[in-house]
């Protein structure tokens, strides 16, 4: 990476709706409508009471850091994967050890060939979610490297990024082609009907 090219002036976290300095009700009540939740479910998703997340959505007290972590789209969606390849792999185990043993419609008998197939469908599909939770962790790694390496420019930093930085950088564009090429390989076994 060069570091002569020109710096962008501002960079941005994407992640939260709202700058950092923004009041907390308003980057709360921003996260809660972005996740498409009511004030109830995202209490019940925070495990908090209600009442408490309708005062902190009223700008009466801050939430914890660990609220606004939890409405995280982003950490939602990585999470919701990682939950349904744990899924999977439950039912992996339990069609590999005999205590699923068909997987008929109907009352009518199940076919023969159903748990092979199924076991195929199950593995191909957690190795697409996981190319899928590897992609979107390498991208995000990317973009904090870049976010860093920004932050080191002026007016923020110095105007001279460190040699780490730029090496972070460096890395976490690697392993984001890697991801890269990794899903686009799945992309082709779908194109091709290997999947």
């Amino acid at each position: 990476m060069s570091v002569e090219r020109d710096a962008p002036s501002q960079a941005r976290d994407p992640s939260l709706p709202d700058s950092p300095d923004s009041p907390a009700a308003d980057r709360l009540r921003s996260l809660i409508r972005l996740a498409g939740l009511s004030q109830r479910a995202a209490a019940r998703l925070v495990n908090v009471e209600e009442r408490t997340l309708r005062q902190w959505c009223a700008g009466q007290g801050d939430p914890p850091t660990s609220v606004f972590r939890a409405l995280s789209p982003r950490l939602t969606h990585a999470e919701h994967l990682r939950r349904t390849v744990e899924s999977n792999e439950k039912t992996i185990e339990a069609l590999q050890d005999g205590r699923i043993t068909g997987l008929g419609n109907g009352t009518g008998i199940s076919d023969p060939q159903s748990v092979p197939k199924e076991l195929d469908r199950l593995h191909k599909r957690n190795e697409e979610l996981r190319a899928l939770i590897r992609m979107e962790e390498a991208f995000h790694r990317r973009q904090k490297a870049y976010f860093g390496l920004h932050g080191q420019w002026l007016p923020h930093g110095n105007g001279l990024p460190t040699e780490e930085s730029i090496s972070e950088v460096d890395a976490a564009e690697a392993e984001f082609r890697a991801a890269q090429a990794e899903m686009d390989r799945i992309s082709k076994e779908f194109r091709a009907g290997k999947r």
